[in-house]
């Protein structure tokens, strides 16, 4: 036989003229008991999953090593291009005849300039390239994210009145 009253809709006088009603006995408020406690073992479980499921790594491994080679190449040409600007001629006070002329000085100058332009370029690219890749992760994660444990969940089974749920 379906349920005629499906529709019906109870205001709070109501349902305190129904709780008071059902805990005026001991098998009510019994009932009342064992039914608050099955609802908050329901919702433990739910809640112990959705803890579950945040405790899965998000973290894609071929990204990160994909970042960690790049960070790895960018830290060689760092290392290079101090290495070579380190090695700029240097002027002996001692041995003025050993003194580089002052257009070997230019020339190793204007050198030494043009290898810290192009690594800073190369990093600037691979900068570029690591902010673009963890962008498009972002972008991915939101569009694949499944919603969360509790996304359009309404309070379905909560009463008003806490008595209801001893």
């Amino acid at each position: 036989m379906p349920d005629e009253e499906t529709d019906v809709t109870f205001g709070d006088l109501d349902f305190d003229a129904i709780e008071t009603a059902v805990m005026e006995t001991a098998r009510g408020r019994w009932f009342l008991k064992e039914y608050a406690r099955r609802n908050r073992h329901a919702d433990t479980q739910t809640i112990l999953e959705a803890v579950e499921r945040l405790k899965e790594p998000v973290v894609d491994e071929k990204a990160v090593a994909r970042l960690r080679s790049d960070l790895e190449e960018m830290a060689v040409a760092i290392r290079q291009t101090r290495e070579a600007i380190r090695s700029f001629p240097m002027i002996d006070g001692n041995d003025p005849s050993s003194a580089p002329s002052e257009a070997e000085l230019q020339a190793a100058a204007e050198q030494r300039i043009r290898h810290m332009v192009l690594t800073f370029q190369y990093l600037e690219r691979h900068v570029r390239a690591m902010i673009a890749l963890c962008d498009a992760k972002a972008g991915q994660a939101e569009n694949a994210s499944e919603p969360s444990p509790f996304e359009g969940e309404k309070a379905r089974h909560l009463h008003p009145h806490p008595a209801f749920l001893m």
